[in-house]
């Protein structure tokens, strides 16, 4: 699944965003497992799969690794293939992660934004009630 997800991450960006080739896209993957970004939370990072074949993914650590002021799990990463679009997989994997923090008992959910955020992914955080802190 490791080359799916790298397939997926390289896809889901615009060119030298994220990733230029498929080997740096392997290298981002293997980063997030090892816990480069912060200690991954397994029961709220998780992928979709539509026709047999990876649609998207999120990633989800403990804590932000780059700001000391947000508390509680943080969205490492949202990435969907530019053919699966539009069909409701992001949102779902933000509403999962939403849900399994809450269930976990954890009263926030942080993510980061730039660049490489697509204008859907800001809707779909907007409308999630995500709002920008100080």
């Amino acid at each position: 699944m490791a080359d799916e997800l790298a397939q997926c991450y390289l896809m889901s960006y615009p060119p030298d965003v994220a990733a230029s080739d498929l080997d740096e896209a392997r290298e981002e993957m293997n980063a997030t497992f090892r816990g480069d970004y912060g200690k991954l939370r397994a029961d709220a990072s998780t992928t979709a799969w539509m026709g047999g074949r990876l649609a998207g993914a999120i990633m989800v650590v403990t804590h932000s690794i780059w700001d000391a002021h947000l508390t509680g799990p943080f969205i490492i990463d949202l990435f969907i293939d530019p053919h699966a679009r539009g069909k409701g997989i992001g949102r779902a994997l933000v509403q999962h992660a939403i849900a399994t923090c809450c269930d976990a008992g954890d009263h926030t959910l942080s993510l980061r934004f730039g660049q490489g955020t697509s204008d859907a992914a800001m809707r779909i955080y907007q409308r999630l009630g995500f709002r920008p802190v100080g």
